[in-house]
């Protein structure tokens, strides 16, 4: 009877091996140029993506390797559920082939469904942060999932209304007759819409990235994380009225030029330089908490 026990778990490696050799070959594999291609080119704020997913990854490779827990035997049933996720997330891949989130979801399954069937459902549940890092940095543009996520819960030109709004604000108050319409701020002389891709979204998930990504850097408390996370983004939310109003400024007084300088990639990185060395000063206090612990 024991050596029947042992011949099936050693057939179920077998499969359980060549199951695990197929995620990664047809799906980890074949969805990496696509996933290296589209990282390379899709940029958030200026930072091309794959900064940010080699960051996760390499954050998520910290994680484990502080984990100085012996690994233990997968149980059979986590083998088997470890497998089914594998080979679902295949069947979805090649289903909704070649739409790219799918893909970078069904490779997020094969990713889970590996780690469970390799190392077991414990080593899952005590390194879930950084298996879910991991599985982060395999979508290849995550400031669009984050702005498909905010939609849900807020009308979608709420952002672009509150931004022209606070443009207008700040303009009158250094002397402007500005007022906000909806998503454009008005002046005798002209209006400027505040597009979607003006509206500062795109920074506030630059900085709330990079406050995670400190936080997980200096091991802070989670608390402190999350006051990382709202410092950056009441800050990048504030500079962003800012720029909208010298946009404004720039196109009803100061030319097209001027307002494509400031519009532009390098009056955006101005302002990102000027974002992130404030957030830099701001931060401290926290930071100097952690060094003191």
């Amino acid at each position: 009877m024991r050596r029947e026990i042992s011949d099936f778990r050693s057939s179920l490696k077998s499969i359980h091996s060549w199951i695990l050799l197929l995620g990664a070959a047809f799906g980890l594999g074949a969805y990496f140029p696509t996933w290296l291609s589209l990282t390379a080119s899709v940029r958030v704020s200026g930072i091309p993506h794959l900064v940010l997913n080699v960051l996760f990854i390499g954050l998520a490779v910290r994680q484990l390797k502080h984990d100085r827990t012996s690994s233990t035997e997968p149980a059979i049933e986590d083998q088997w559920l470890g497998s089914g996720l594998v080979l679902g997330g295949l069947a979805i891949f090649y289903s909704y082939h070649p739409a790219v989130t799918p893909q970078a979801f069904s490779c997020m399954i094969i990713l889970v469904g590996g780690v469970l069937s390799y190392q077991s459902l414990q080593f899952l549940r005590r390194q879930w942060f950084a298996i879910a890092l991991l599985a982060v940095s395999l979508h290849p543009n995550l400031e669009r999932v984050a702005r498909h996520l905010w939609s849900l819960f807020v009308p979608p030109q709420a952002l672009s209304e509150f931004m022209a709004w606070g443009g207008s604000w700040l303009l009158r108050a250094i002397g402007q007759p500005a007022s906000s319409e909806s998503q454009f701020v008005v002046l005798p002389t002209g209006s400027v819409k505040v597009a979607p891709g003006c509206d500062g979204f795109e920074m506030t998930f630059v900085i709330a990235i990079a406050a995670v990504i400190i936080g997980i850097a200096f091991r802070v408390r989670s608390r402190w994380t999350i006051q990382l996370i709202a410092i950056g983004i009441m800050l990048a939310l504030t500079l962003n009225i800012f720029r909208i109003a010298v946009m404004v400024l720039a196109v009803v007084y100061w030319g097209k030029d001027s307002f494509e300088f400031w519009h532009g990639a390098i009056g955006g990185q101005v302002f990102s330089g000027i974002l992130f060395t404030i957030y830099y000063y701001a931060i401290q206090p926290i930071l100097n908490l952690k060094t003191k612990e």
